[in-house]
């Protein structure tokens, strides 16, 4: 526990730091994070018996995440081609191969990792660029991180009644339950000291929250239909970057899309 805490307040203060001066030095920590998760994906899918064109995806991510930095200052985005790349390498590359036993999952587990991990990835600077973006994309961040901690105290406090089971056994309905309430309530007080309406706190809020528990979920589900425990072990007290930063990719694609087209944000 102890070392689960400092290594969660470390990750903060770094991570803060790296929001508010945006550009390179948000890339350099979100942008080899997401590398690294994966790399941690595709190892476990690797481990679990599929064989992706691993070395290419990782390159098609971090290309994904640096387009979305750079966009401000780049005369094109280069997303659609990247993802583009991405559906249509691996059958071109079957081609030159003699043995094709498993191709479909192996495409479908590429395409989904750069997809999930880099596409939605990308809304880290998609909302830093927006105006007062430090802002925007701290309170929804903060919330993931703030729904995932309240989960796990209440949880440990009191947890007795399984939550997914089949997904993740030792997750419960009143970590569960405890997360969302904490996670929708502080994503509602910071947007509304930022200024949001009510309304719109509430719902950024309780969005957050929930798709947080769903975020953390999908991992697990990952993990479980491949077969293994952790992602990796590179964070001490978390596991690996996957397990620290699964939370968010889901919650911060709603956040930028609610706060441009229900808030008219640019």
């Amino acid at each position: 526990m102890t070392t689960r805490l400092i290594s969660a307040i470390l990750l903060f203060i770094t991570a803060s730091f790296a929001i508010y001066l945006g550009g390179w030095w948000l890339y350099a920590l979100y942008g080899t994070g997401l590398t690294l998760v994966g790399y941690e994906y595709f190892n476990m899918t690797r481990l679990g018996g599929h064989q992706p064109l691993w070395l290419p995806a990782l390159g098609l991510i971090a290309l994904l995440l640096l387009n979305a930095s750079l966009l401000p200052q780049l005369p094109y985005d280069f997303s659609t081609l990247l993802l583009t790349l991405t559906v249509a390498l691996p059958p071109l590359w079957e081609l030159t191969r003699q043995e094709h036993q498993g191709f479909l999952l192996n495409w479908a587990v590429m395409v989904v990792g750069v997809v999930y991990i880099g596409l939605l990835g990308t809304f880290i600077f998609a909302l830093r660029h927006l105006e007062n973006g430090a802002a925007l994309l701290f309170i929804p961040l903060l919330g993931t991180w703030l729904t995932d901690i309240f989960a796990y105290i209440s949880g440990r406090a009191f947890g007795k009644h399984p939550f997914f089971p089949d997904i993740s056994p030792k997750k419960t309905r009143e970590g569960a339950i405890g997360g969302i309430l904490m996670g929708t309530v502080l994503v509602m007080l910071l947007s509304i000291i930022y200024g949001m309406p009510i309304w719109a706190a509430f719902i950024l809020g309780l969005g957050i929250a929930l798709l947080t528990t769903a975020g953390d979920l999908t991992e697990s589900l990952i993990k479980r239909n491949l077969g293994v425990k952790d992602s990796g072990a590179l964070i001490a007290g978390h596991g690996g970057v996957f397990d620290r930063l699964d939370s968010m990719f889901i919650p911060l694609a709603f956040a930028y899309f609610f706060f441009t087209l229900a808030l008219g944000y640019k």
